[in-house]
């Protein structure tokens, strides 16, 4: 039976934010920028160093901004350097309008941001965060998470999920100074929208559109990329449960493109990292053959047994595997691991998704089949 039960309803509850808030994101955190540039602007920037005005910015001018030792920041602007500022801002005079951010140390590719910009020295590197309207960044986490060649119908389905994401975390990085980050952290916020049409026209189609849990609450709206062909339970990645997320057979996702990986390890590693870290009974003839030899018809939450205590998820992230869903063979010297899926497997898989909207299927039929316990709300 097919997985979808939804009802749109007008939603009304003074805790969620206003239409055109604003949401506040920290840019490239992990990056530890010392040194970046702000150039090709598509309309006049103002450059204000903390109460001062410095200049104005235009399509050929740019500034460079320094993390000092003295826990300030240097403007470079037209020649001329300019230190001692707490904070540095960049405030565009029209909106929709764009500038180009780079990172010259360490070195990180320009991209084009919409929004006002404020930088600051969080301790000999700089905190940048980007002030901008929550439906525009919306826009570029839509396409940042997607890509630029999906169906309108899928990049509904992002907008809501994303938008509802977004409020529901709304304070994760409140003790930084901004709301969310730009990273997969939060959710990937890697440039403006720069391709599709179609996903200015999801945004707009879903405004205000939310999904949640017992009508009331702003729904766990967690994504990856592939699945594998079954969702993950929360627990087995997050050690708790999240109401409304459950696992489930995915048969849309399995052909996709990375619905399936291989990697290979050598035997002595693959060895070595059990016995250190688990103390794996490599001496029991049993279990030696079932460690090079092991797999599951489903998703499991250990590797082998339960009783052996080896969590899919740790063994991931310390082999750098595209998902904690695999199984195990051997060749020669080496252990060979089956994967499938790209991601922690929780929640709608992207590229399930994708082909749903392919094939025909609604905005609403596509997240009534990953989310059958949530609510599509328009926020009011």
């Amino acid at each position: 039976m097919f997985r979808y039960l939804f009802v749109i309803t007008w939603f009304f509850c003074f805790a969620f934010h206003s239409f055109s808030q604003d949401i506040h994101v920290g840019m490239f955190p992990n990056n530890k920028l010392k040194r970046v540039k702000f150039a090709n602007a598509t309309t006049s920037y103002h450059l204000i160093g903390d109460s001062t005005y410095i200049g104005t910015i235009d399509h050929f001018g740019f500034f460079e901004a320094i993390a000092l030792p003295s826990k300030k920041v240097e403007v470079i602007f037209q020649g001329q350097r300019y230190s001692g500022y707490e904070r540095i801002q960049l405030v565009a005079t029209e909106y929709n309008k764009s500038i180009e951010f780079t990172g010259i140390s360490p070195v990180l590719k320009s991209r084009a941001f919409e929004g006002d910009f404020e930088v600051s020295n969080a301790g000999n590197y700089l905190k940048i965060v980007n002030a901008i309207n929550l439906d525009t960044y919306l826009e570029g986490v839509v396409e940042s998470e997607s890509g630029t060649a999906q169906k309108l119908e899928y990049y509904k389905v992002q907008s809501i999920i994303s938008r509802t994401f977004a409020l529901k975390a709304w304070n994760k990085h409140a003790k930084d100074g901004y709301n969310l980050c730009n990273q997969v952290h939060c959710q990937a916020y890697l440039h403006k929208r720069n391709g599709s049409n179609l996903i200015d026209s999801a945004v707009a189609l879903t405004k205000n559109i939310i999904l949640t849990l017992n009508d009331t609450l702003l729904a766990p709206t967690f994504f990856s990329a592939n699945c594998g062909g079954q969702t993950c339970n929360p627990i087995q990645v997050w050690n708790e449960e999240i109401p409304g997320l459950e696992s489930f057979k995915d048969t849309f996702c399995i052909y996709s493109q990375q619905a399936k990986w291989t990697k290979k390890i050598t035997k002595s590693e693959w060895t070595q990292f059990l016995l250190g870290k688990y103390h794996y009974p490599i001496d029991d003839s049993l279990s030696q053959t079932r460690l090079y030899d092991w797999s599951s018809d489903g998703r499991t939450a250990f590797l082998i047994h339960p009783g052996y205590g080896m969590p899919m998820r740790d063994i991931r992230e310390h082999f750098g595997l595209k998902s904690s869903f695999f199984n195990v063979d051997q060749s020669g010297d080496e252990v060979v691991l089956e994967g499938r899926g790209y991601g922690h497997g929780v929640g709608l898989c992207q590229e399930g998704a994708m082909r749903m909207s392919k094939l025909g299927y609604s905005y609403l039929q596509i997240l009534g089949y990953y989310f059958p316990s949530y609510q599509v709300k328009i926020r009011n």
